[in-house]
């Protein structure tokens, strides 16, 4: 018989095949790793899943079956550490009655048949083909490599806030967590020296963190619009005397002040952050693609508003498509001749020219890229 936090993972599952996606890091469950690695694993190896069922049965059944689906064959092929006929029990109790027969007899033909549909499997499978395509035009050969460190377990960093320096740490330990990347972004400005910083989309607070340890004597004023993730911001800042929290839509914030440097993190489609969050591949379309690059382009413009001679702007995305990223930046540029492209300060291993480059599979960090631009 499923618990709670199983039907809590089915939930989820339910959710996504209805055309949305609930949240749940199962902190209040003793068994936490477990549920976690299920979600995970299941995400990862959705599309070779839905494959492989699809094989089983004539047409796609409703939401709720689908989803007990998913999660009994990620456990019967991806999950050595789950006996197979638990796979098949625990997925059949999630269903209502009337619709159990069938969940058990496409998932015992499943295991059945394991052996033989494995024989099938690529990792290509494991992502949308829109996704590899994209990426096969821009890797080539590397391809493989870059999809399959995709689907492992992202790595960790706490962050000294005394030193100001990061080290990889194993699991999710106490402190400052953060990517590599994310941390380094904040920090490519370098030693400037700001007075005033404006980090115009702030929560959940990790970057605004950096840049009030990283400028002690600046003054930071975090923005942001969600209601909730304010409060969220505010309670993990209320430490930092140098920070101030705004809730407010950056895109409506109306002063005549000037900051010294604008961490702009936009809005994105988040395909770099795959490792972390597997079930983003699965949520994205290429219309998301040009409808935040619209968004981000409409964002920079408005960051501009908050400069003044010699001030800077950090614009950055957990992202890695073009439309998000170089062709924001270079679009940018050739309407706003007062500002230009400067060397971003940070590890060689980020550093692509004039922009810093996250590549997963490169840099042990989730994808981001960013451009430091200075008004002349």
């Amino acid at each position: 018989m499923a618990d709670r936090f199983r039907y809590r993972l089915y939930d989820i599952l339910k959710s996504y095949y209805l055309g949305s996606l609930k949240e749940d890091y199962f902190q209040d469950s003793s068994e936490k790793r477990l549920y976690r690695k299920i979600y995970f694993e299941t995400f990862r190896h959705l599309g070779f899943i839905e494959r492989a069922l699809g094989k089983l049965y004539s047409r796609p059944p409703e939401a709720d079956v689908r989803a007990a689906l998913a999660l009994g064959a990620c456990q019967i092929m991806f999950m050595d550490d789950i006996p197979e006929y638990a796979a098949v029990n625990e997925s059949v109790s999630l269903v209502t009655a009337q619709k159990r027969s069938f969940v058990n007899a496409v998932l015992r033909n499943l295991a059945r048949q394991k052996e033989s549909l494995m024989k099938d499997y690529t990792i290509r499978q494991d992502f949308p083909d829109w996704f590899v395509k994209r990426w096969e035009k821009r890797l080539g050969a590397e391809l493989d490599a870059f999809l399959t460190d995709l689907n492992t377990k992202p790595s960790f960093y706490s962050v000294n806030p005394a030193s100001m320096t990061i080290e990889k740490t194993e699991g999710e330990a106490e402190g400052h967590i953060m990517d590599l990347a994310s941390f380094s972004v904040a920090r490519l400005a370098g030693k400037t020296d700001p007075l005033s910083v404006l980090d115009c989309c702030a929560a959940p607070g990790g970057k605004t963190f950096v840049l009030s340890q990283t400028y002690p004597d600046a003054r930071v004023f975090a923005v942001e619009k969600n209601k909730k993730r304010y409060e969220q911001l505010k309670a993990s800042m209320m430490q930092y005397t140098n920070v101030d929290c705004i809730c407010a839509d950056i895109l409506e914030l109306d002063t005549e002040a000037e900051f010294d440097l604008v961490l702009l993190d936009a809005p994105c489609t988040a395909l770099g952050t795959i490792k972390r969050h597997p079930e983003v591949r699965w949520l994205r379309t290429t219309k998301d693609i040009d409808d935040c690059s619209r968004r981000q382009k409409e964002m920079l413009e408005k960051a501009v508003k908050f400069t003044g001679k010699g001030s800077t702007i950090i614009y950055s995305v957990c992202s890695l498509e073009p439309e998000e990223t170089t062709e924001v930046v270079e679009g940018f540029l050739k309407t706003h001749t007062d500002f230009t492209t400067v060397k971003p300060v940070c590890a060689e291993q980020f550093s692509d020219g004039n922009y810093f480059v996250s590549l997963p599979y490169k840099s042990d960090a989730d994808g981001f890229f960013a451009a430091v631009l200075k008004k002349k």
